[in-house]
Parts: structure tokens; sequence; C-alpha cells
């Protein structure tokens, strides 16, 4: 039988030199999805090209151009001179991605805390890649999530956009093309970052700086070296100490 995956919580991980507006202020920074693609060229743990992309393959496809197609009325008519092209293959290509840039958001993303069938959990809280990837951040856990989140939505209900949020799904980025990939899509090799997404839909995004007040209560930083125990009393409410 397959295992359900349950979110215990969630981990943030915080650049050291904003780890104290964070924390006394709850300021939480919003990039978009533009600049996460352009981020990629800076750092790619952080940033991803494919940000946003609604289909998406890997490689072993082939690049081919034609002269437009013009005045066509009817799908049947565009199929027809798509048949009749005078197609140029220029090669082989990697990482054919289709993005909307007429599309775009706010994102705010988490380490979701994963609890298999509900089972309370030991050992290291983040894996080891996460760690090193992520070495000039410190780590928060959120000991109240449910109080954490709805922080965050009433701040951001003021603003009046669109809200969404939930686990981001990740595809294996190969010679098929995948479709219907969403905000919530992620190519595979970024699955050690076990993300939680809240997207704010705005075609008009720009990088947020957003406060929900202190959060000192509702948090505590864990060392990402040593090991924990999470006891769950029920589906809102856990400890934690470590092992």
């Amino acid at each position: 039988m397959e295992s359900k995956k349950y979110i215990i919580t969630f981990i943030k991980a915080v650049d050291k030199q904003y780890y104290n507006s964070f924390i006394d202020q709850g300021e939480i920074c919003m990039n978009t999805l533009k600049w996460f693609r352009d981020y990629e060229k800076i750092d790619s743990n952080i940033g991803d090209c494919f940000e946003g992309a609604e289909f998406a393959c890997g490689h072993d496809f082939t690049v081919e151009f034609a002269d437009p197609i013009t005045d066509c009325k009817t799908e049947e008519e565009i199929r027809e001179k798509l048949n009749v092209a005078n197609w140029l293959t220029i090669g082989k290509g990697i990482n054919l991605r289709g993005i909307d840039e007429s599309q775009n958001a706010n994102i705010f993303s988490l380490y979701a805390v994963i609890s298999l069938n509900n089972e309370d959990f030991a050992g290291y809280l983040l894996p080891k890649k996460f760690v090193d990837e992520f070495k000039n951040h410190r780590f928060v856990i959120i000991l109240d999530p449910i109080a954490f989140m709805s922080r965050i939505r009433n701040v951001i209900s003021e603003l009046n956009k669109p809200v969404k949020f939930g686990l981001v799904n990740y595809y294996k980025l190969d010679e098929n093309i995948i479709n219907n990939l969403t905000c919530f899509s992620k190519p595979e090799k970024y699955s050690y970052q076990s993300e939680f997404r809240l997207i704010m839909e705005d075609s008009n995004a720009v990088t947020r700086i957003i406060k929900i007040g202190s959060i000192k209560e509702m948090c505590m930083e864990i060392d990402s070296s040593k090991e924990y125990v999470i006891s769950l009393f029920n589906e809102n409410q856990f400890s934690i100490k470590q092992k």
C-alpha cells in the first residue's frame, strides 16, 4: 500500500542578514516568477528557468523553423499549411519550455516537513543537500503553522490578490513533453527542497516585502546538524525535541 504524505509543519531557510527582521517583524520577501527564472544564472538552487512553464521537455527534441503561417480561419487549414510548410531543421535541443510572459505571480516558499501515514518523525529535519546549498542561511521551524499561514493570508487579503497554496509537484525532465504544468510544478532535481509554496497571482507582479508581525512565539531556530523527534498529538499540534 502506498504511503500517504501529511504535512507536519514548515521550515524556512532565512538569509542570515534578514534573520532578525524575519523573526522580530515577520518580514517576508515574495519574489516573482520572472525573478526566479532570471536568478538561475546566479544560483541554480534558488532560481529556476522553468518557473511558470506550461510545458517542458528536457532533451532529444528537434528544433525546426518555417515561414510564418497567416490568414488561417480554421484549425484544419492551419494543419494543412503546417504539413506543406518548408521546414528548416536547426538541430537537437535541450530544456524546451513554454512560458506565457504575460502570466506572473509572487511566490513565498517553505520546506515542508512530511510525515508518512501520519506517524511521528525522527531524524534530520533537512537533507544534507538542502543544508549545503543554503549555507548562508539559518533554519527556522514553524511551531504553529496554522497561525503562521493565517497571518500571511490576512496581510495578502488586504492587497486584493488571488492566493493559492500547496505542495510543489516534481516532474521528470527527460525526452518526453510534459504538459499542463502550473506554478506548483518544478523539475525533479529540486525535489530535495520538499517545497510548499504560496502563490499570489498578479500579472503585473513586482517583488513585494510584507510584514506579518513578530513571530517569536510561533517558531524556533533549529540546528541542521542535529537529529530531532517530532511527536504528533493531533493533525494540528506536535512537540519537538533534539534526539
